[in-house]
């Protein structure tokens, strides 16, 4: 019995030992591979994204190595569900999946609708009786396919062409990759996302249900959550939008946790004021405190009433609307108070709503103290911003309280403002290597950038390295004259002196600057942000942006947003400079075979021109964009260019050629695409050139194309 005992206990130690060998050294995560900004492949087909940064992290927490392979999304959770894979690196939790996976989250995640900018649809309601586009088997999918017709798709971006194509009336998708394929396809000004949340969850790494990684895997999560290298990638993938974003719900959380605080109060207000009869019957001699404090609770509940009435009310107002709001409001329960409020505009305050034209309707800062003494200071963000001031004291109570929710109302505003400004840096830093292409490109930055931080006017200088000047070449809110005529050198005027020395400049009141130089015809400019623009320490231009208004001055917080986008400016003006001289060495190349042509041939060269200008002139009838323009004005003037190789004795030939000949001269279209495909820029020329000499019915040469085979820019060139 003992031997079969010890060799029970052997097997048994034996199973153990194979089991615990069993433990792998490298896990296998998956992922979508096409969810950016979360997880995606690069163009070298890399895993990329915050939920890879956040598993390659992990591995060296675990001391772990974990490979991460990104699939088409079902083929993912396929993986999963078949034990192929140790784990999913980013997905949604929701209540179905907890019963097959276990989680250990990262995030915070939410899906919103988009919808077309000339859309009805306001809110999720709107979505009924409606097509909606939707990853397939995604959180929103799974949801909405019993309420309104879905469309599923492969990817985000599917979901958001079908969307633009009309398929579908709105689409449901993660709010950060929506904002990452509408920035990358330049849908801006074609989509919007609605401010509905919708599934609000947390997501993070699914493992198998008795995963033996569980818990390492959640001690090496909390780690990196602790830890600044966890802000640090929220801020990389994210932008700072994501802070503001917290910092919104913390002030949401609050504002409902106040309201539930009234709310709570008044009811108790109530339950005492229902139990007055009964406390007058049962305690008479005590008549006198009783009443006493029911009036107090009367008192109390009215201006909570009050308060939570008001707390309503500007709720959803404009700043504009709110100062109103609350000054009516402190008229007609304070009347004979007099009460003032002065908001604060740069170095004074402005007095709202004026009763007479007698009062002091602006003081300056430091004369406040005199003509306000006693004054109440509303402060947000640490800065005064208004200043209520009132002949007779008022009592404290619901004065305070309308004062509170004024103010939290206001930073509430302020919170959403910023997050709102943060979202357009986002889309200018996103957008700005899209959009690069198009006409009128720098104005469009301009007037971005110009509204990023209210400005009225303001221009882009670009430094001219060879004559060591600063033109400007995008300008807005500027006579027409100022910005074709300025030339400054460098340490020439602000910007002179801002790109000699590469500093940036906050100036609030310019015509005080001694550097700065009068330019006719003179414009009145208030304050000024002159800024640097440098690209791999290269000086490439400057950004000017002006107030032409006498309130408006630019402070230290307009140029911390100046400076988040000058980089991305800077590296534009470097690539259009390299452009620009990549074209004129482009055109030097150019005329110098066209001069080629000319000495073999003086006819080639007078005619090459003619056949550009006759070429250009039908291209722009029919509408060419300035790029076709161009190649076609290459193509005309190079388009005989094959000629070169054709003997003197046949090229100048007074007399008819015979047939041997003119079988040469055939063959100049060829030689032609054999000279220009070995030069880059013109290489696409040399296929226009080949088939100029082709004809409609197919009888021309080289190579007998006819009809709609013959490629549009060679037809052209051979009408």
């Amino acid at each position: 019995m003992k031997n079969y005992l010890l060799f029970f206990i052997v097997i048994i130690l034996i199973l153990i030992s194979f089991s615990l060998g069993e433990e792998k050294s490298t896990l296998l995560f998956v992922g979508d591979y096409n969810f950016p900004p979360l997880e995606y492949l690069d163009s070298e087909g890399n895993p990329r994204g915050f939920s890879v940064d956040i598993v390659h992290e992990l591995s060296k927490r675990i001391n772990r190595k974990i490979e991460i392979k990104l699939v088409p999304w079902q083929e993912a959770v396929k993986l999963l569900d078949s034990g192929k894979v140790d784990g999913i690196g980013f997905m949604r939790v929701t209540e179905e999946r907890k019963k097959k996976y276990d989680f250990v989250t990262y995030l915070e995640n939410f899906s919103v609708i988009v919808v077309p900018v000339d859309s009805e649809i306001y809110n999720f309601i709107d979505l009924k009786k409606n097509k909606v586009a939707v990853l397939d088997q995604d959180v929103a999918h799974i949801f909405l396919m019993d309420m309104v017709q879905t469309i599923p798709c492969t990817s985000s971006e599917e979901v958001l062409k079908k969307v633009l194509g009309g398929e579908a009336e709105a689409g449901v998708i993660n709010y950060y990759v929506a904002k990452w394929v509408i920035a990358k396809n330049g849908w801006n000004d074609k989509l919007k996302i609605l401010p509905d949340k919708l599934f609000t969850n947390y997501s993070g790494i699914a493992l198998p249900k008795g995963s033996p990684y569980l818990l390492e895997i959640k001690r090496g999560i909390d780690e990196i959550i602790k830890s600044p290298l966890y802000m640090d990638l929220l801020r990389k993938w994210f932008g700072e939008e994501i802070f503001l974003r917290l910092e919104l719900k913390r002030k949401e959380t609050k504002f409902q946790w106040l309201i539930y605080l009234i709310f709570l109060l008044v009811i108790t207000s109530l339950g005492i004021i229902a139990s007055r009869q009964y406390l007058k019957k049962e305690v008479k001699r005590q008549t006198f405190e009783i009443r006493e404090l029911l009036k107090e609770n009367e008192r109390k509940y009215n201006e909570l009433i009050i308060s939570y009435n008001f707390l309503k009310e500007i709720s959803n107002r404009s700043v504009e609307e709110i100062e109103k709001l609350l000054w009516e409001k402190l008229k007609d329960l304070f009347p004979e108070h007099n009460v003032k409020i002065y908001k604060r505009i740069n170095d004074e305050f402005f007095l709202l709503y004026p009763q007479t034209s007698k009062e002091d309707l602006r003081i300056k800062v430091e004369d406040i103290d005199k003509v306000c003494p006693d004054g109440l200071y509303v402060t947000l963000e640490g800065k005064v911003f208004y200043l209520l001031y009132y002949e007779k004291d008022i009592p404290p109570g619901v004065f305070d309280l309308l004062i509170e929710e004024f103010k939290y109302t206001l930073e509430n505003i302020l919170v959403k403002e910023k997050l709102e400004k943060e979202k357009k840096i986002s889309n200018f830093v996103n957008l700005f290597q899209i959009r690069i292409e198009e006409d009128h490109f720098l104005e469009s930055l301009l007037r971005e950038i110009l509204d990023l931080v209210d400005a009225d006017a303001g221009s882009i200088m670009v430094y001219d390295e060879e004559d060591n000047l600063l033109r400007i070449v995008a300008g807005i809110g500027l006579p027409e004259e100022v910005i074709r005529n300025t030339v400054l050198r460098i340490g020439e005027g602000i910007a002179g002196w801002v790109a000699e020395y590469r500093e940036p400049l906050v100036l609030e009141d310019v015509y005080k600057d001694r550097r700065f130089v009068i330019i006719e015809p003179r414009f009145e400019i208030k304050s000024s942000i002159c800024y640097p623009l440098i690209h791999e320490n290269k000086l490439v231009g400057v950004l000017n942006i002006n107030s032409l208004r006498r309130y408006r001055k630019f402070s230290h917080e307009d140029l911390g947003i100046v400076e988040k986008v000058a980089s991305s400016l800077a590296s534009i003006l470097y690539r259009e400079e390299l452009r620009n001289r990549f074209n004129k060495l482009n055109r030097e190349i150019l005329f110098t075979l066209v001069e080629v042509i000319e000495a073999r041939d003086p006819y080639t060269g007078g005619h090459s021109r003619e056949v550009r200008d006759i070429a250009l002139s039908l291209g722009r009838y029919l509408g060419l964009e300035e790029k076709d323009l161009k190649v076609l004005e290459y193509a005309g003037y190079l388009h005989d260019i094959g000629k070169i190789k054709v003997p003197d004795f046949i090229l100048k030939k007074p007399e008819k050629l015979s047939d041997e000949e003119y079988m040469i001269i055939k063959m100049h279209p060829i030689w032609g695409e054999e000279i220009l495909k070995n030069i880059s820029s013109f290489k696409d020329i040399g296929k226009i050139i080949r088939h100029h000499h082709e004809r409609w019915d197919g009888k021309g040469y080289p190579d007998g194309l006819k009809g709609e085979e013959i490629p549009f820019y060679s037809r052209i060139l051979s009408l």
